[in-house]
C-alpha cells in the first residue's frame, strides 16, 4: 500500500511536468531539452550497454564530485562503458572527464514503468547515486532484478535525518536495499545507521579531489589589476546571503589597520547585485564594481563582485575568505573551492547544510569557525601570525589524506564491477 501511494504521487507529478518544464525553462531554456529521455526515451547511440557502469548525479555538485572518480576508473577499466545520468540541466551541463566510453542522459521520473524502460535500455551492472539521491523506485527494482545498487559520497544532515525519521516506515527498506553505502563523515555514518541496519563505510568526501583551475602568479595579478587592486592583502566575503554584507561592512569599520587590506563582497545570487551596491554606499563605503571597474584613490572602496562564472578567480586573489551563509541562519555555502584554490577560511555558526565537510577541515585545521562579532578580531589575529604558513601545512596533509580516500572508493565500488 505504501509504494502504491508513492507511485500514485509519482504518477500525477508526471502529469503535472510539462507544466514545470516550461516554467523552468523561462530562466533556464534548457531544461526543454532531451524531454523525451525524461519520459523513459531514449536514443544514445554507440552504447554498449553489456558492461555500463551507471552513476546518477543530480545536479552540479555530484557531478563534480565523481570528476576524478571517473578519470580514474575509465582509463583503469578499458572494456567498461559509463552512464552518468542527471535530473537538471546544470548537472548535464557540467564539463566532466572526457571519452567516447562515457554517455550522458536525464534519469526519468521514478515510475515503475518508466524505470522498467530505463532498465531495459541501458542494462547497468551496477548503478551508483551520489550523495543523498533516494529513489525508492528505481532502488526497488534494480534489487528485483539483482543489480548492485551503491550510495557513495552518502551524507544525510540532521535535519533530513529528523524527516526520514518520520516516514522511517517507508524509506527504511530504500536505505536497506544498497549493497554498500560509502558516507562521508562519521556523524554521516551515525545519521544513516538511525535509518538503516546496512553495513557503511566512511571515505572523505570525494568534492576534495575534483579537478580547478588555478591562476598563475602573472593572471592573479593581471586579475588584480583589471579590478584596480593594488599589492595590498584581501579579504572577501563570498556567496553572501541577505544581512550578512552589513555586518560585514560593519565588522571591517573596526579595523584601525583598515588601509592594509582590500575588501570583496560577493553575493550568492545575482538578483541581489544592486541591492548590495546600495548597501556599500549607504553604509559609507565608495564601491567598485567588477563588472565596470575604475580606477580610484579613495582607501576605502569595496570591491563588489557582481559578475558571473569567476568565483575561482575572486577566491585565487583572495587572502583570507569569509564564506557566506554562515553568518546567517543559512546553512553555509561550501568551502571545498577555497580550499583547493589554497585560500584559508573562515566560517561562522551557521553550517547545516555542509556540516560534514566543515566539521572535517576544522579538524585537520584548515578551517576555523567563528562567532560574527569576531570578525575584525580574527582578520587581525590571522595576519599577525604565521597562520598562512601553518595552514598550507595542514592543507597539504588534508589533501593527502583525501587523495588516499578516493583510491579507497574506486577499491570498494570496483568489486561490482
Amino acid at each position: 500500500m505504501r509504494f502504491f501511494l508513492y507511485q500514485l504521487l509519482i504518477h500525477i507529478l508526471i502529469v503535472l511536468s510539462p507544466i514545470k518544464f516550461i516554467y523552468r525553462s523561462i530562466k533556464q531554456p534548457d531544461y526543454l531539452k532531451h524531454l523525451a529521455e525524461r519520459y523513459g526515451v531514449y536514443n544514445l547511440k554507440n552504447i554498449k550497454n553489456n558492461d555500463l557502469i551507471w552513476f546518477h548525479c543530480v545536479s552540479l555538485g555530484e557531478t563534480k564530485a565523481i570528476n576524478s572518480l571517473l578519470s580514474h576508473l575509465v582509463p583503469r577499466f578499458k572494456d567498461k562503458f559509463f552512464l552518468v545520468t542527471h535530473s537538471t540541466p546544470t548537472g548535464r551541463n557540467t564539463e566532466i572527464y572526457n571519452s567516447n566510453r562515457i554517455f550522458r542522459a536525464y534519469l526519468c521520473f521514478d515510475s515503475w514503468f518508466l524505470n522498467k524502460l530505463f532498465l531495459n535500455y541501458f542494462k547497468p551492472k551496477v548503478a551508483i547515486f551520489l550523495e543523498t539521491e533516494i529513489w525508492p523506485g528505481i532502488t526497488k527494482e534494480l534489487k528485483l532484478r539483482k543489480i548492485p545498487s551503491l550510495l557513495v559520497n552518502a551524507r544525510l544532515s540532521d535535519k533530513s535525518l529528523t524527516k526520514y525519521q518520520h516516514i522511517k516506515y517507508f524509506i527504511k527498506p530504500t536505505f536497506d536495499s544498497f549493497d554498500l553505502i560509502i558516507a562521508q563523515s562519521e556523524h554521516d555514518k551515525n545519521n544513516f545507521k538511525s535509518i538503516t541496519d546496512n553495513k557503511i563505510q566512511i571515505c572523505s568526501n570525494l568534492k576534495f579531489n575534483q579537478p580547478i583551475t588555478e591562476l598563475t602568479p602573472s593572471e592573479k595579478n593581471k586579475f588584480k589589476k583589471l579590478l584596480n587592486i593594488n599589492s595590498k592583502k584581501v579579504i572577501s566575503l563570498i556567496s553572501s546571503r541577505k544581512g550578512e554584507e552589513e555586518l560585514f561592512l560593519k565588522q571591517i569599520k573596526l579595523l584601525k589597520n583598515f588601509n592594509d587590506f582590500t575588501f570583496m563582497i560577493i553575493p550568492r545570487h545575482p538578483q541581489r547585485f544592486k541591492e548590495v551596491e546600495t548597501l556599500v554606499l549607504k553604509n559609507g563605503y565608495a564601491c567598485n564594481l567588477a563588472s565596470h571597474p575604475k580606477k580610484t584613490n579613495q582607501s576605502n572602496t569595496i570591491v563588489l563582485g557582481n559578475t558571473m562564472g569567476e568565483m575561482n578567480k575572486y577566491i585565487s586573489i583572495s587572502d583570507l575568505v569569509l564564506i557566506g551563509g554562515s553568518f546567517k541562519n543559512f546553512g553555509s555555502q561550501s568551502p571545498v573551492e577555497s580550499l583547493l584554490l589554497k585560500t584559508p577560511c573562515l566560517v561562522g555558526p551557521s553550517i547545516y547544510n555542509f556540516l560534514s565537510i566543515i566539521q572535517h577541515g576544522i579538524a585537520a585545521k584548515v578551517i576555523k569557525q567563528i562567532t560574527p562579532d569576531a570578525i575584525a578580531v580574527e582578520i587581525n589575529n590571522f595576519f599577525k601570525t604565521k597562520n598562512k604558513k601553518v595552514f598550507e601545512q595542514h592543507l597539504n596533509k588534508f589533501l593527502l589524506k583525501n587523495k588516499k580516500d578516493e583510491e579507497k572508493v574506486i577499491q570498494l565500488i570496483s568489486k561490482y564491477f
